[in-house]
Formats: C-alpha cells, structure tokens, sequence
C-alpha cells in the first residue's frame, strides 16, 4: 500500500487506433506503478504512479510510458490522499 502522506500520480493515456489489449504490460514491471486501468471519456487508460518525485515521475513518463510505439498522448495529475475509507492520513 502507498504511504498516504507522499504525493502520488495518474497518468492518462489516449492510445492510437488497433492498441492491443496488452499495451500496457511492460509498465506494470516498474516498482512504482500501483495499478493500470481501462477508462472511458477522453483517455483510454490510466496508470497510478507512486514515485519518489517529480523527476522520477518525468523519466517514467517520458522513457516508458511515451516511447510505447501504441501511445498517442498522455496528461498526468498528482494527488495527495486527506482521507479514505473514514480514516483521516496523518501528516
């Protein structure tokens, strides 16, 4: 489980035409990779990142998640957690 007092991120992903199911596979070997999901709306997929920092989150981005040939384009937004499941995080 993450620690809920560091700042973690989604990166959304809009996949070209013909991704296969699989795409996203390689990613899920990165320490810092929580999860991946399917969406719908505008992005395709999303992958939470625990990563130390914002350079850490950049080389991720850039150097895996953006040299995937199936990529088109990506947005990331961080996150704090305050609260989840009725227990407040400590600071």
């Amino acid at each position: 489980m993450s620690n809920s007092n560091a700042w973690q991120a989604w990166v959304h992903v809009k996949w070209k035409p013909g991704t296969p199911e699989n795409a996203w596979e390689s990613w899920s070997k990165n320490g810092w990779v929580k999860g991946v999901w399917s969406t719908t709306g505008s992005w395709d997929a999303m992958v939470w990142v625990d990563a130390k920092s914002w350079d850490d989150l950049e080389k991720f981005v850039w150097k895996e998640v953006r040299t995937n040939p199936w990529v088109d384009r990506t947005e990331t937004t961080w996150a704090k957690q305050w609260w989840m499941g009725g227990a407040k995080a400590t600071a």
